[in-house]
């Protein structure tokens, strides 16, 4: 037992948590492994064991012992697929040997009480190492494998470190290549060039008002240019491809060439362009080989390259990439591709011609790996249409009216809203505080290139001064809100803490942008994200009962009732209408008093709910609201989130089927900043 200190992050504030840490740490470990979306994978299970039984039967035929390895076994899922298929074919048991390794110590655990409970503990056992920390004489008796069994992937394909795994482990652990098997094969890395002007928001910023506030080019990718991981199946209407899938890498499992410290890099020249268009992103997705002949394939294909619907999971998903610059191409046309990988990432570009490959590509195309100093979704705020427009209306009402100067104090990480302030209204003084130094940086780049001036205090807000200000009282404090640290819509809330500390350096008549704030919610039937939390209980006839009981219980002990979630990106539809939890006037200083209120959800659609989504809103000025969720619903047509921010959910355990209605009660702690949220479910 122990007390803890940890940033709250609506506060601002130090706090002390007293924890048994070692329980917690063990806990949020299991709690964070989010294997069970894996274990839904129908597909992905299925093909698993299809390609081992297979390999098995093609081990069974040389007459030797088999001795497999299952690297990464998380559950024991892979190695139980394996015991299966030894038996179907009536090995001997004392010529088989299954080694499942796992490094996360509970899930370790949980894997000898799965195997147990299935009964195969004498035939599984189960080591607490990495592949690449397994010795032959100590861990494996001296008996080398001849079948390894891995599922090592993820958006990358080799994120996860699967090009070393596999060749450490079948040049130190494995008889040698000709009598062995690796379960899967092979992987094939694709790429296709498209054009997505609704991708390209989470990259570029745009200019300001028909260009009165120009974004130099090097500002404009403030989110770096490594993977952006989403499912593209969801936003497919909203991607033209421009070219065919192209192959670009392609690794055999038994034989990864390490001598190149696992990098490769090529030019594929003359792809041919079908349409028209400009070449402003890049998606990428790849094919496992399952067996050494191809006829078992699994992979993350899109949805507009394949005639069957894909299967949806969570845990592989499509990788986004963007050029250097955007490319504009005429049907016809011919590209080339530059592809680089090293050992856990992949890069991208594109030359607009044809170029033999030279002894050295990287010599003519050198990577340019750019930092990420700002969130994906803090560009795609930047450049939403609506949030300018939300924000120019408040502005107009806000400082229109007044023909003094008007001193203003900005606080956030967002950057839209000050510039849009310097953008419309020159009169204005405006000060900045902010101390992360790279978007500092930044700032004065942009107003450099544009002639803008401000004030930029590098200072926290308790260091904060009357000098700083000139020994001038501020007319407006402003807001977007936005803040890096910041993880639940709600978090943003900092900003009220803010104000209350910033109060003493404003006017008595001051005004707060935003001025007030509503938490929100609505009841949800999920098409697919509730299989994230959902009990596995069996998977292909294995009782899994181990791993619910402490993933879910681990859950239940250190993740907050409400997790973070793209809602854009996953279907859903709506069975209750908008509701309001609590409501927040900015200017009223409540930081000693509770507020508490329930309300109920009626379920007034037919359907299954299995989630509550959210949200905090904003009132800009008087009437102008700024929803970081949902203005709006029609039962009719599909959920229309917001694409710039992320929203809450709290995923039942239990669904509800309608019509029905549930007891939402919502706390707010102003003293210590601490949100609960009470979900009575299955109250009729």
């Amino acid at each position: 037992m122990t007390f803890i200190s940890q940033n709250n992050v609506i506060t601002g504030e130090l706090e002390w948590v007293f924890l048994d840490t070692t329980k917690y740490d063990h806990e949020q470990d299991l709690a964070r492994s989010a294997y069970a979306d894996m274990l839904h994978d129908t597909e992905r299970n299925v093909l698993y064991e299809k390609a081992i039984i297979k390999a098995i039967e093609n081990l069974k035929k040389s007459n030797n012992p088999i001795h497999i390895l299952d690297i990464g076994t998380g559950t024991g899922l892979l190695s139980m697929m394996a015991a299966r298929a030894l038996e179907k074919f009536q090995i001997p048991h004392d010529q088989q040997r299954i080694t499942a390794c796992e490094v996360d110590k509970p899930m370790a655990e949980i894997a000898r009480e799965c195997i147990k409970i299935n009964s195969l503990k004498d035939r599984i056992n189960v080591i607490n190492k990495r592949s690449t920390e397994l010795d032959l004489s100590n861990d494996l008796d001296n008996i080398p494998i001849n079948m390894i069994v891995a599922e090592v992937f993820d958006t990358e394909l080799i994120g996860e470190g699967a090009l070393r795994t596999f060749h450490d482990a079948s040049k130190h652990l494995m008889i040698d290549n000709k009598q062995s098997i690796i379960v899967p094969a092979r992987g094939t890395i694709f790429i296709q060039l498209v054009q997505s002007n609704f991708l390209q928001l989470f990259h570029t910023m745009n200019d300001i008002e028909n260009k009165s506030l120009q974004i130099p080019f090097e500002c404009s990718n403030l989110a770096g240019n490594s993977v952006y991981d989403l499912n593209v199946n969801e936003i497919h209407e909203h991607i033209i491809p421009l070219t065919e899938p192209i192959k670009v890498f392609n690794f055999d499992f038994k034989n990864i060439n390490n001598s190149k410290q696992y990098q490769d890099e090529c030019i594929v020249d003359n792809i041919e362009c079908n349409k028209s268009g400009k070449i402003n992103t890049f998606i990428m997705w790849w094919e496992l080989d399952m067996d050494e002949d191809g006829e078992y394939k699994l992979g993350t294909t899109p949805i507009w390259c394949t005639r069957q619907q894909p299967q949806w999971r969570e845990h592989w998903i499509h990788g986004v990439y963007y050029p250097k610059k955007p490319l504009n191409i005429n049907q016809g046309d011919k590209v080339s591709l530059y592809c680089y990988h090293d050992e856990y990432s992949l890069y991208f570009d594109v030359l607009p011609f044809d170029i033999k490959q030279p002894m050295n590509v990287s010599l003519f195309l050198p990577r340019l790996y750019l930092p990420s100093i700002t969130s994906r979704s803090a560009i795609a705020s930047f450049n939403s249409t609506y949030r300018r427009t939300k924000y120019l209306n408040a502005l107009n009402i806000l400082l229109e009216k007044s023909s003094d100067t008007l001193r203003c104090l900005y606080i956030g990480d967002g950057l839209l809203l000050p510039l849009l302030v310097l953008t419309m209204y020159e009169d204005v003084e405006l000060y900045i505080v902010q101390t992360n130094k790279h978007l500092i940086r930044t700032l004065n780049q942009i107003l450099e290139y544009n002639n803008k001036r401000c004030h930029i205090i590098d200072k926290s807000l308790t260091a904060l001064t009357i000098e700083d200000f000139d020994q001038n009282k501020l007319d407006i404090i402003l807001s977007e809100p936005f803040f890096s640290k910041s993880l639940l819509p709600y978090d943003n809330l900092y900003f009220y803490y803010s104000l209350q500390t910033c109060k003493k350096f404003m006017k008595s008549n001051f005004i707060s942008m935003p001025c007030r704030a509503k938490i929100r919610c609505i009841a949800l039937e999920f098409d697919h994200l509730h299989k994230i939390r959902l009990a596995v209980k069996k998977c292909c006839n294995f009782k899994l009962k181990p791993f619910d009981d402490k993933i879910l219980n681990a859950s239940k002990i250190v993740d907050d009732f409400i997790e973070t979630q793209p809602l854009f990106e996953y279907s859903s539809k709506p069975l209750s209408n908008i509701i309001d939890l609590l409501h927040f006037d900015f200017k009223e200083d409540n930081r000693s008093s509770t507020i508490k209120q329930d309300v109920e959800i009626s379920l007034i659609q037919n359907g299954q709910c299995n989630g509550i989504a959210v949200w905090i809103d904003f009132e800009l000025s008087d009437g102008i609201w700024l929803t970081t969720g949902c203005e709006t619903i029609n039962f009719n047509q599909p959920m229309q989130w917001s694409t710039y921010c992320k929203q809450g959910v709290h995923l039942l355990r239990k669904p509800i089927n309608t019509p029905s209605s549930l007891k939402v009660s919502t706390q707010f702690d102003y003293q210590k900043g601490h949100f609960s949220f009470e979900f009575h479910e299955n109250l009729v």
